[in-house]
């Protein structure tokens, strides 16, 4: 740092050197350059040899992040193929449902048809009550007519 100090000396007042002053004033400035790239490079080479192991590591994290996405790429693939047979039962099962709707319209038609028929047994059953119930009315007053030919001596 005092080598700054003596080109901040220098460079302001460079009118009062002249010749030999002159002379070892660029000398000493010059050195005082020479001393600070030294510095520079030292410290440059210090560095360089502190980036590699950060490098490293930076090199062996991202390795550890490619295994890591191998690893989810793989287990996405699994999960992709695990899904593809999920929507292929679905598929299956919607093909069995929708057979299964055209049967149960059928059974719709049917329970129409079961429906109409129950109404006309029961009027027929109610027909046929009706008439039974005439045939007794019938039988009965038949029996009371035979019964009176019967009573009445001949």
């Amino acid at each position: 740092m005092s080598d700054e100090n003596n080109t901040i000396s220098i460079t302001g007042n460079d009118e009062s050197l002249t010749g030999d002053a002159l002379l070892h004033a660029v000398r000493r400035d010059m050195l005082g350059l020479f001393e600070l790239a030294r510095a520079l490079d030292q410290k440059v080479e210090a560095r360089l040899h502190d980036t590699p192991p950060m490098w490293e590591a930076v090199v062996s994290r991202l390795d550890a992040i490619e295994a890591e996405q191998r690893n989810q790429g793989t287990r996405l693939e699994e999960v992709e193929r695990r899904l593809d047979a999920i929507e292929r039962r679905l598929d299956a099962m919607e093909g069995r449902l929708n057979s299964i709707e055209v049967k149960l319209e059928r059974f719709d038609v049917i329970e129409t048809e079961v429906r109409q028929l129950r109404r006309r047994i029961e009027r027929m059953i109610g027909e046929l009550s009706h008439d039974v119930v005439e045939v007794r009315a019938a039988q009965h007053d038949l029996e009371d007519r035979l019964e009176k030919l019967e009573k009445t001596p001949a």
